[in-house]
């Protein structure tokens, strides 16, 4: 069974590598085009937004294809003993998954807001106007 987990984690990175290779080329390119058609200014808050959330699902993905892998062959070999043992395997690696994933796009969330504050964002309004506009 590990001999055969094995084989399945390498075919799953494989996959990944060349799913990623085609992925970074169109964002790539998809990001030129939106740089070059919604930047309303000399800053790329909008093409490295992009590009964060391109890399920040890509790494998701990455992430959960290995924990999806390693639950699996686990469920597998829990459900030779019950089907009640494989559904809690199965069960709290989806819930592993879940919440490493979006724990670490609101992690990766917060960090950009924070830096798009810190750099963009005036010490203090002089009005209200200056905050609606």
């Amino acid at each position: 069974m590990q001999l055969i987990a094995d084989r399945i984690r390498d075919g799953a990175i494989t996959f990944l590598r060349k799913e990623y290779i085609y992925l970074s080329i169109f964002c790539a390119l998809f990001s030129v085009i939106i740089y070059f058609t919604a930047e309303v200014n000399a800053y790329p808050y909008t093409t490295v937004a992009f590009l964060i959330g391109a890399i920040t699902s890509m790494l998701c993905g990455y992430l959960g294809m290995r924990i999806a892998v390693h639950t699996n062959w686990r469920t597998t070999y829990a459900c030779n003993i019950s089907i009640d043992d494989g559904f809690h395997v199965a069960f709290k690696g989806g819930q592993v998954l879940g919440f490493a994933l979006v724990g670490l796009a609101l992690l990766i969330l917060q960090i950009l807001i924070s830096v798009y504050a810190a750099l963009f964002l005036p010490e203090q309004y002089s009005d209200e106007e200056d905050v609606i506009h």
